[in-house]
């Protein structure tokens, strides 16, 4: 089949929806958020749990498919991949798949036969390289209506930056986060905590797919490293947002401070150890204030107990002053 007669690149052109594949390679597939495997069930599974699809697949058994944002689609293997609009090609797959629409356990609505005909064919824009689509689909997606969550934007801007570095003269993070209006620089702190993840998965250090819960909180990681306290415990640099991230940012002497670090913040389903930090807000500033005593951490590390550690931590005169203050207030109560 010639797709250069179908839709030739740099073009934009009506494509039947059987020649439209998911982008397997989604950043939006986080950790806690994965299909089971690359099939379209599972991606479809998948993205009607994480993704809205059952309000979009209401929206267009309504109006029928509204061809006005062409899909971003590039050639692989012969067919069209989707590289942008994964979730409007589920919705569509859906609406006409009344098996799929029951396994992705969603309702379908009743459709007049003037509207399922516009799920045939499907405006798409042809790019030739990944490269030409990341200004919309970063733009899009980071800062704007559409955005991802922490933890795919840090693995997209990750790409982005990995192809920079291979030629001459790439852009910095520090240009890729202006092209996706991220005035704010967070995008650096993401990728640098997606960095230390990466690395300890490299190193066999820790597995995010060992940890106890089955959501992903990514914050809790690249909000810590922002902290003095977290990044003299593992022996890193200060992030420096004027320069690009290291790919390797802890010293290799200081993997089992990592272990430690990763376990505390998500647990280990394979050793049965619970996070300590079970919220950001209060328990990430209490590890926090742990890692910045030398004594509190030893407590931490040999018995695992957060609360035990910000005890050890304490000076006695404080922890004296707090509980007069509270048996003074039982007092009055």
């Amino acid at each position: 089949m010639d797709l250069d007669k179908i839709l030739p690149v740099g073009h934009a052109e009506k494509v039947p929806v059987g020649l439209l594949d998911f982008d397997t390679n989604n950043p939006r597939f986080t950790p806690d958020k994965e299909p089971a495997s690359s099939s379209d069930d599972d991606i479809v599974i998948q993205l009607a749990k994480s993704a809205d699809l059952a309000e979009l697949v209401q929206s267009i058994s309504t109006s029928g498919y509204i061809n006005i944002e062409p899909l971003i689609v590039i050639e692989r293997a012969g067919r069209f991949a989707v590289l942008e609009g994964n979730r409007r090609l589920a919705a569509v797959k859906v609406l006409r798949n009344d098996d799929l629409a029951a396994r992705a356990k969603l309702t379908l609505p009743p459709m007049d036969k003037s509207k399922r005909a516009s799920l045939d064919d499907l405006l798409c824009y042809r790019v030739a390289t990944e490269a030409d689509a990341r200004d919309l689909i970063g733009f899009k997606h980071i800062n704007g209506p559409q955005g991802w969550d922490a933890f795919a934007k840090a693995r997209f801007a990750a790409r982005w930056l990995d192809d920079e570095h291979s030629r001459p003269g790439g852009m910095t993070l520090a240009d890729i986060a202006g092209r996706m209006g991220d005035q704010h620089m967070t995008i650096h702190r993401m990728v640098t905590a997606l960095f230390v993840l990466e690395q300890a998965e490299r190193n066999e250090v820790y597995e995010v797919e060992d940890r106890k819960k089955k959501s992903f909180s990514f914050s809790h990681l690249y909000t810590g490293l922002a902290y003095d306290e977290f990044t003299t415990y593992l022996g890193m640099e200060r992030p420096d947002r004027s320069t690009d991230p290291q790919r390797n940012p802890i010293p290799t002497n200081n993997f089992p401070q990592l272990q430690k670090l990763l376990i505390w913040l998500y647990g280990s389903k394979d050793r049965d150890i619970q996070p300590v930090v079970k919220s950001q807000n209060p328990d990430l500033n209490r590890l926090r204030e742990v890692l910045g005593s030398k004594v509190a951490t030893k407590v931490l590390e040999e018995r695992g107990s957060l609360e035990e550690a910000v005890v050890a931590g304490t000076p006695l005169s404080m922890r004296f002053e707090e509980h007069l203050i509270a048996a003074n207030a039982e007092l009055q109560h």
